[in-house]
């Protein structure tokens, strides 16, 4: 049977995101979105082996370990910063960056065309900042950047990926997204 190949769009529409509450169960808190992401670029990991004997290569291994992330936002509140940075908010709702101050682990989901997307296990921070004079006769805007690296649960999970366009798919972006929930596998008999 031939496979159904469509072509996506470059899309991104919502950026999701999750504080982990409990490392030990992999818990998350409540999803909070943010609906103006520029980009997100994901980056696999890999660690390779080879074994060489008899004067050629016998075995080879591949092994997916991490993936990096990295991405733009039109801004990212004060609020997303405190999540995100382990920053503290002071009582005038200012933020507080420390040299203690220590990145919560994150559920990073997104919206591409139609793909749903969770990365489960995300540490971030900031990239440079960036501030500069007006100049006459110009607008320019500014930009919130962002990296990381996203590490497996304790199963091995790095990402789920859903495809909406995928036969038999029921799942939508309000149902995907209200959630962090990993994926089920049901043992064939």
């Amino acid at each position: 049977m031939p496979i159904q190949e469509k072509v996506e769009k470059i899309s991104l529409k919502k950026l999701h995101y999750a504080v982990m509450t409990d490392e030990t169960t992999e818990e998350h808190g409540e999803v909070k979105t943010m609906n103006m992401p520029i980009e997100l670029t994901l980056t696999p990991n890999f660690s390779e082996g080879t074994f060489d004997a008899g004067d050629q290569v016998v075995a080879n291994e591949v092994q997916l370990d991490t993936i990096t992330l990295a991405g733009q936002v039109a801004d990212l509140p004060s609020e997303v910063q405190a999540d995100w940075y382990g920053h503290q908010l002071s009582d005038d709702k200012g933020v507080i960056m420390n040299t203690n101050d220590t990145p919560n682990y994150l559920a990073i989901g997104f919206e591409s065309g139609s793909k749903l997307v969770w990365l489960f296990k995300a540490k971030i921070r900031p990239t440079e900042e960036s501030n500069a004079t007006k100049k006459k006769g110009e607008i320019a805007y500014k930009q919130s950047g962002f990296s990381g690296e996203v590490i497996p649960l304790a199963d091995g999970t790095l990402k789920h990926t859903i495809r909406t366009t995928d036969p038999l798919v029921t799942e939508t972006p309000t149902t995907f997204f209200a959630t962090v929930k990993k994926p089920v596998v049901t043992p064939t008999p």
